[in-house]
């Protein structure tokens, strides 16, 4: 089944939280640090103020799609999915649903992401999207590396949010 997209809501900070909390989800997305129900509302809160997306399949939220404002103009592309959907190309799906949002809908020039070093899954990922290394960093816990995809020119390939 292929995953579905619709805004955050308050309501979803449990099933967030679920998700937010399983071992290989906050390794690299929290450093490993075990959030509390009040930091899931939080980041719910922010999620929703900016316009991010529940990642749904057969109806339940697995996950959240998210385009967070970061410096002046740009947007950092954030993608968090349950373990359990792991594999089935659901990560790809929704940052693809979100570049298009990105690109077609706010007009990006450009999308940022940034990765832990060692979350090989997620440096596949930006590989399959287009996306490139533009530098790497110290992070909290891990160095990071940065990646930038460009706004494609001519008709966006990607999906939209539906």
């Amino acid at each position: 089944m292929r995953p579905t997209f619709r805004p955050i809501e308050p309501g979803d900070g449990d099933a967030l939280h679920a998700v937010f909390t399983e071992p290989g989800v906050r390794q690299y997305l929290f450093d490993d640090i075990l959030l509390s129900r009040d930091e899931t509302r939080a980041h719910v809160e922010a999620a929703c103020a900016h316009g991010a997306w529940a990642i749904c399949l057969d109806g339940a939220v697995v996950g959240l799609a998210s385009l967070r404002p970061t410096g002046v103009s740009d947007r950092e592309l954030i993608i968090a999915v349950s373990e359990r959907c792991w594999g089935r190309g659901v990560a790809y799906e929704a940052a693809q649903a979100a570049l298009h949002h990105g690109f077609e809908a706010l007009n990006l020039r450009r999308v940022l992401a940034g990765v832990d070093l060692p979350n090989q899954r997620s440096h596949r990922l930006m590989a399959r999207l287009g996306f490139v290394a533009i530098g790497d960093c110290d992070g909290p816990k891990y160095r990071a590396r940065h990646y930038e995809l460009v706004r494609p020119a001519g008709p966006s390939p990607c999906q939209g949010m539906a």
